[in-house]
């Protein structure tokens, strides 16, 4: 998922978006200490990057599961009476 050809700083940027895009979206407050980034080796900020876009993904792909159900539940009630 992580774009490989970036830069450090320009996935460090990538993080903080995204990470502030997800805190957004789960309605957190959003800190702006990203110190521990210049502490996270190459390797863990990019599995932290994948880890966050992954989540992103994930969260904006679930908007229509509760209406897919609940439009299943309706189709097999009318059927059964």
């Amino acid at each position: 998922m992580t774009p490989k050809n970036l830069t450090r700083p320009e996935k460090e940027a990538l993080y903080i978006l995204k990470m502030n895009e997800l805190q957004r979206r789960w309605k957190n407050p959003i800190d702006d200490d990203w110190s521990m980034l210049k502490e996270m080796s190459d390797e863990e900020l990019d599995k932290g990057l994948d880890d966050v876009v992954g989540q992103l993904g994930f969260e904006k792909g679930v908007w229509w599961l509760p209406f897919i159900v609940g439009l299943i539940v309706i189709v097999v009630l009318v059927i059964l009476f």
